[in-house]
């Protein structure tokens, strides 16, 4: 067997997060020393909660230790009118016997946990974690990214103890949060930017490659068939997926993206990622219409001498193959 690649997880625990955590907790080339939570589209408690039913789903909840992180982002919600250039507009899916839906469920649709989270603050633990780490670890950044961002502004010196920094966030000519950013790094673009500032390697999993590879309802189908409970919950979360974008108007073709489970399949198979450019990033923290938006140079071409590589295009097939197998077990 390869040799197991240490990583760090951070999430912020709805439906793709959860195909997340299970993929790379399931997985015979990850070993997960920790996961670090994060305020998401739900208040933090419940992304902890959620975070800890997926663990407890596979019997994992006591060999993987879970923190609780920020609950806010480091200074977005502090600018008064920040937000007045991207209006929130709360709408509400249903299925299609008229039942109110969610893309990220409060609460998953499995069993309350009964492993508890541990006390330490995450950004705590990955300052101490990194510095005693006797070698380098990948960090898997798969919501906002203040927990990380907080950390390296608490002891910058842990930059070294990082391998790489796989992003799930940022999209290059497209966004969902606005039409030019992506969710993740629209909620904390200042924490994007000091990871991306630091010099570390960083490999962006962003929205032209999740939508990419998209699943649809045979692919659930599959999952589901394996009759395990990971299976049964990825199938679940795609097919709620799938609902929510046919009730709002997100999807044409009935399909939709388990975002942050591709930047996990990413770490334990590169080759999932059929196009990937190294290229200068940057984020835009400004405030305006473009705040929260990663800002790509392609002025120079392909540039092997940055430490920023971003996605354009996944193997939909290879991904599939890889939940699937993970699954089964």
């Amino acid at each position: 067997m390869k040799k197991q690649i240490p990583v760090i997880l951070d999430v912020d625990t709805g439906s793709d997060d959860a195909a997340a955590i299970l993929l790379a907790l399931l997985s015979d080339r990850l070993k997960v020393l920790g996961i670090t939570v994060v305020r998401g589209a739900v208040p933090l408690s419940n992304c902890v909660q959620n975070t800890l039913q997926v663990l407890d789903l596979v019997g994992m909840g006591v060999q993987v230790p879970v923190y609780p992180g920020c609950p806010a982002p480091m200074v977005r919600e502090l600018t008064p009118g920040r937000l007045a250039n991207h209006p929130h507009h709360a709408t509400q899916a249903y299925d299609k016997q008229g039942r109110p839906i969610q893309l990220h469920p409060p609460v998953l649709p499995i069993p309350a946990p009964h492993t508890r989270p541990q006390t330490t603050h995450a950004c705590t633990y990955l300052v101490e974690a990194l510095k005693n780490s006797p070698q380098k670890v990948t960090f898997i950044s798969v919501g906002m990214p203040t927990n990380l961002g907080m950390a390296f502004r608490m002891d910058p010196t842990i930059a070294d103890k990082v391998e790489e920094v796989v992003f799930m966030g940022g999209s290059v000519d497209k966004g969902n949060a606005t039409p030019v950013a992506e969710s993740n790094f629209f909620r904390d673009p200042e924490a994007a930017k000091i990871v991306l500032d630091s010099g570390v390697a960083c490999r962006i999993i962003g929205l032209n490659a999740t939508h990419s590879a998209e699943f649809h309802r045979p692919d659930a189908a599959r999952l589901a068939s394996l009759g395990t409970p990971a299976g049964r919950l990825v199938a679940d979360m795609i097919e709620n997926r799938i609902q929510v974008g046919e009730s709002l108007g997100w999807t044409v073709d009935g399909g939709d993206a388990l975002h942050d489970a591709l930047a996990v399949a990413s770490v334990i198979d590169p080759t999932v990622i059929t196009d990937l450019r190294q290229e200068p990033c940057d984020m835009d923290i400004n405030g305006g219409a473009g705040d929260g938006q990663l800002i790509v140079d392609h002025r120079g071409g392909i540039r092997p001498d940055v430490h920023t590589a971003v996605a354009y295009r996944a193997d939909k097939e290879k991904f599939l193959s890889m939940l699937l197998a993970a699954c089964a077990g």
